[in-house]
């Protein structure tokens, strides 16, 4: 058996290698956040272990320190690396605070002598931190499954599951070392206390090796996702472009229709847009689209797909409403929006829309067809209103039927 000095040799001569071949081989060319701050993770896995070589030293009282700062960045790049792989907000600030916060102690005891005395901190840390990446990972995996591609169980999901099941492995060792050292016995010799045995490193050099070779599917995979949302979005809005919006909706539709879930497509437009764009110029044009996507997105849910259709023309669908709940969130919606006109030296155009329902077709073809046709009405009735196509209603009594309007905004049934 290696000695742990040997050991801390190893892992961080095979971290600070596998490091330089990720950087150079899979982070450069594809510039994913997710192969980033596993480069990152790399990174500071080999100068911490090299870093405790010093260790019964003169230079202890700097590197011994610089290890602990090092290790907690590291397990913290670790839990965004994850994390990024759903694209959630990263709290950068926690890679200051929680190398302050764990080096805290140690300052305090420096005159312990142990290789981290003091420093308890760090174990409940990397166990945390462990854990939440080890979640976001199952999590990542599941949400790749789901994702709309052409291999849903190709080469990234199984690299996703091995970086899952490797993750895990790392949560369940350290959560069991905090617990035996740090609460079980907490008056443990410090030296044993350090965390870095040759047990650990055989596992951490197991772990690191087995992650690394999967995550580089895993970047190449972020990016391919990255490219490919970009694609399907709108530039100026960042909402789903007119072909994704459509295969999206007819989806939401679908699954609305199989499970008995009231759903309705919603077509808007921006009243007397063009002559906004003539009288302020494009930039306040865009400005009110990009506002008025910015309220779509605050009131739908993540299963009622929006997208820009083309000029000031945006479609979304609402899941869970029939006609009266569906009014009442298009009335929010535009109060929502018309309060930000207090934001700009000019006034936002109202909004016109034009809803239609499951029942008024058999495609999302059709059914956009009739929610155009009701958008026309809107528009023909005074605009800043919403209205709904109904075919029974043109049936009984060949007209428009209006009902009262809701604080300036008006509803009709249309054929």
């Amino acid at each position: 058996m290696l000695d742990d000095q040997t050991m801390r040799i190893v892992l961080g001569g095979v971290s600070l290698t596998v490091f330089l071949l990720f950087y150079l081989g899979v982070y450069r060319p594809t510039r994913s956040s997710f192969s980033g701050w596993w480069a990152l993770v790399l990174l500071c896995a080999g100068l911490g272990r090299l870093l405790l070589l010093f260790n019964g030293s003169d230079l202890q009282v700097i590197t011994n320190p610089a290890s602990i700062v090092t290790a907690a960045i590291g397990v913290t790049c670790v839990w965004f690396a994850t994390r990024s792989l759903r694209r959630e907000r990263l709290p950068l600030w926690l890679l200051v605070v929680a190398p302050v916060a764990i080096l805290a102690p140690r300052i305090l005891e420096l005159g312990a002598g142990g290789i981290l005395a003091g420093n308890r901190p760090l174990f409940i840390y990397m166990t945390a931190m462990f854990v939440l990446g080890s979640v976001e990972t199952w999590l990542a995996l599941r949400a790749r499954r789901a994702a709309p591609g052409p291999t849903p169980n190709g080469e990234p999901v199984v690299a996703l599951l091995v970086t899952a099941i490797a993750g895990s492995v790392l949560a369940a060792f350290y959560a069991v070392r905090t617990v035996t050292q740090v609460v079980v016995s907490p008056g443990t010799d410090s030296a044993a206390l350090a965390g870095f045995s040759g047990s650990e490193s055989i596992i951490l050099l197991v772990c690191v090796v087995a992650v690394t070779f999967s995550v580089s599917a895993v970047g190449w995979d972020q990016q391919t996702q990255e490219l490919r949302d970009r694609a399907m979005r709108d530039d100026l809005t960042g909402l789903l472009g007119r072909t994704e919006f459509r295969l999206q909706a007819e989806r939401a539709l679908s699954r609305a229709r199989s499970g008995g879930v009231p759903a309705l497509l919603v077509v808007a437009d921006l009243d007397h847009f063009k002559e906004l764009n003539d009288a302020h110029g494009h930039p306040a044009g865009d400005a009110a689209l990009v506002t008025f996507a910015s309220v779509l997105r605050a009131f739908l849910g993540s299963g009622e797909p929006v997208g820009r259709q083309g000029g000031d023309e945006f479609g979304f669908v609402l899941l869970g409403v029939d006609r009266d709940g569906a009014l009442a969130r298009l009335e929010a919606m535009s109060k929502a929006y018309s309060a930000r006109s207090n934001g700009f030296d000019f006034a936002l155009p109202s909004v016109s829309h034009g809803l239609a329902g499951l029942n008024d077709g058999d495609s999302l073809s059709e059914i956009h067809e009739r929610a155009d046709l009701a958008l026309y009405r809107a528009k023909a009735e005074g605009r800043n209103r919403a209205v709904m196509y109904s075919r029974d209603a043109t049936r009984k009594a060949g007209r428009v039927q209006s009902t009262e309007p809701a604080r300036g905004s008006s509803t009709a049934d249309v054929a």
